[in-house]
């Protein structure tokens, strides 16, 4: 093949990908969708990144899956609130699982405010491993922008996760247990506040 038909064909080419619309831009995303930023948690760490990034995103279904579904052959997710929560929020608590923490989290984001991102700042990290398991600790300052009067914009306070695999081999949460440190309004207190019960 000559230059003259190479250059024929390399110029039907590009006609052809100008028409399926390969080289024109990308319409951006309302601020109003969902970022689907969540990166397939092969280790514990991403599973803490994913969190966080579901939280800034304020993306419920990001949330969801960095806890332990037992439909993926992952452990029961269980939730403990400190002492003092859950006898204060005993009937909300009890029976906590899957579907109250995507209940809570819709909740919590249909009453934020569009103008400020939710985060989550851990500090004291520490993670250690025991086979196919691993302890993330940490201290934690959650800031969701809601608009509810009388409860706080801000949470405090210490949790453990207990982390595994299942079956796909994809790390998950299946025990968070949340602690107070002093007198802080509390993540559990949050959930609780938002819980919808």
């Amino acid at each position: 093949m000559n230059d003259a038909n190479l250059s024929v064909l390399f110029i039907s080419a590009l006609f052809f990908l100008s028409g399926c619309g390969v080289f024109e831009t990308r319409t951006p995303q309302s601020p109003g969708q969902s970022r689907t930023d969540f990166v397939p948690p092969t280790s514990p760490d991403i599973v803490i990144n994913n969190l966080k990034s579901s939280i800034n995103d304020q993306n419920v279904d990001n949330y969801i899956a960095c806890l332990s579904d037992t439909s993926f052959g992952g452990a029961r997710f269980e939730y403990v609130p400190p002492v003092d929560v859950f006898g204060q929020y005993r009937s909300i608590f009890v029976d906590w699982n899957l579907n109250s923490e995507r209940s809570y989290f819709n909740n919590l984001k249909v009453q934020s405010s569009s103008s400020e991102s939710a985060t989550l700042s851990l500090s004291a990290e520490t993670m250690t491993f025991q086979g196919d398991s691993a302890i993330y600790n940490a201290n934690y300052v959650l800031f969701w922008p809601h608009k509810v009067a009388g409860i706080p914009q801000e949470a405090q306070g210490n949790l453990q996760f207990f982390l595994g695999v299942d079956r796909n081999r994809n790390w998950s949460i299946y025990r968070w247990i949340d602690s107070r440190i002093g007198n802080n309004f509390t993540w559990s207190e949050l959930k609780a506040r938002f819980s919808g019960q």
